[in-house]
């Protein structure tokens, strides 16, 4: 293999090519088995009014729980971060670098984590603004993930 056409392929990241298509195709699909998905979506969407998080602190949120979204949602981030278990494999087989491996781990935790959060405003266990600490702190596993891999991975 010729040098310029190595180079090349280290810097397109096929995997992560086949993970957004993947991405796109888990949507879709979700999509097309959830019973009235359509009008639930829009249900979701058109029900947000101004709520109180505090005295002087307003934020949207939904009216009403609308667990059919929640339940699709949670799905998807289960599949999803599934798969990434099959890319980070794929990433291991095919010897790829330190930081594509820590990214996908990382992206990994987020997307169970951020599902288990939907788990739980599906079944009404936390409210709106529950769920959105959830992601924060999602966010932030993903980030302490992918740092951590790194540094033990320079050590």
């Amino acid at each position: 293999m010729a040098e310029n056409e190595k180079k090349r392929l280290e810097g397109t990241d096929l995997l992560s090519l086949l993970s957004f298509g993947f991405f796109l195709a888990i949507f879709g699909a979700i999509w097309m088995i959830t019973p009235n998905f359509t009008d639930e979506v829009t249900s979701f969407f058109t029900d947000f009014q101004l709520a109180n998080v505090t005295e002087n602190i307003t934020f949207p949120a939904p009216k009403a729980s609308h667990p059919v979204v929640y339940t699709a949602a949670m799905q998807f981030c289960f599949i999803f971060g599934t798969f990434q278990i099959v890319i980070l494999a794929m990433r291991f087989v095919l010897h790829e670098s330190l930081n594509r491996k820590a990214d996908t781990l990382s992206g990994m935790a987020f997307w169970f984590s951020a599902g288990s959060f939907l788990y739980m405003l599906a079944n009404e266990t936390i409210s709106w603004f529950g769920f959105i600490g959830g992601l924060i702190v999602s966010v932030g596993l993903l980030i302490v993930t992918s740092s951590i891999v790194k540094l033990i991975g320079k050590a």
